[in-house]
């Protein structure tokens, strides 16, 4: 007579809750340092599988913190409530666990933040919105630096333009209408960079000009060499000045001088008398 064995089937499924009061989790922010507090609820219940789970609620909990810690790294401290909008809707519907027969049936987080942490992301984005304003207008000057430096390079009466913009005060009627006979010239003879013509034209220009005009022009064209890195070229075009000047104080305006004459010991003017008028 055959006995009848007792058929032992699949243990029923365990199940349980996440709720834990007492326990905050800490959940990074975009900012290194700077943590959320979190603390989770939700539900768990096994799934049919050869070998059970040690600890079941252990795994769902993981589960449940690694896909809100995704999330937390995008957000700053300063939109909590957003985070965890986000991550609640990721975590609202079951998730069967990879690595363990577990099924995570649904769980929520919730966010909180320190004021002190606050106030310091506060101060720390606005420092950065401070650095990339700062770097964006450095970039901006380099760039019109560069921009100015092609100009002047290839268009000499633009140099001119920038002397006259930086020292107003060098400048009257004549040297501006002077200035625009230049342009109109090297306009017409040398566009571009020709240089040998725009020098006879500047040479023209200069002729026209008194002394003290000339000597301001001098002096502007050697600030210009410095600023492009040539300090000899100022320095010769300041030493031809001082030749100027002392050439310019000597110069035989004066009707008598004194001195020798092949031994005569006299110098005749050439001034010639005119009748005075009756």
């Amino acid at each position: 007579m055959r006995r009848n064995r007792d058929r032992v089937g699949w243990p029923a499924p365990r199940a349980g809750q996440l709720t834990d009061s007492d326990t905050r989790y800490a959940l990074p922010s975009n900012a290194p340092g700077y943590n959320f507090h979190a603390q989770l609820t939700g539900r768990w219940e096994e799934t049919p599988a050869a070998r059970q789970h040690h600890d079941p609620r252990a795994a769902a909990a993981h589960h449940a913190l690694e896909r809100a810690r995704a999330v937390t790294g995008l957000y700053p401290l300063t939109e909590h409530h957003t985070a965890q909008a986000h991550i609640n809707s990721q975590l609202g519907t079951s998730h069967d666990l990879a690595d363990a027969p577990v099924r995570l049936l649904w769980a929520r987080v919730q966010l909180t933040v320190d004021s002190a942490d606050i106030e310091a992301v506060v101060c720390l984005q606005r420092r950065r919105h401070d650095e990339a304003l700062n770097e964006q207008a450095n970039r901006q000057r380099q760039h019109q630096a560069e921009e100015l430096h092609r100009s002047l390079s290839t268009t000499p009466t633009l140099a001119l333009a920038y002397w006259l913009i930086h020292q107003p005060q060098a400048t009257d009627r004549n040297t501006i209408e002077a200035l625009s006979q230049l342009t109109r010239e090297i306009t017409a003879y040398a566009p571009h960079t020709a240089w040998v013509q725009v020098a006879h034209l500047l040479q023209t220009f200069v002729q026209d000009l008194d002394m003290p005009a000339r000597m301001n022009l001098v002096d502007s064209l050697a600030q210009i060499f410095t600023r492009y890195d040539q300090p000899q070229r100022a320095n010769q075009l300041r030493s031809i000045a001082t030749q100027m000047q002392s050439a310019n104080g000597n110069s035989p305006n004066s009707s008598q001088r004194s001195g020798s004459d092949g031994g005569s010991g006299s110098y005749r003017s050439n001034t010639v008398k005119r009748p005075v008028p009756e």
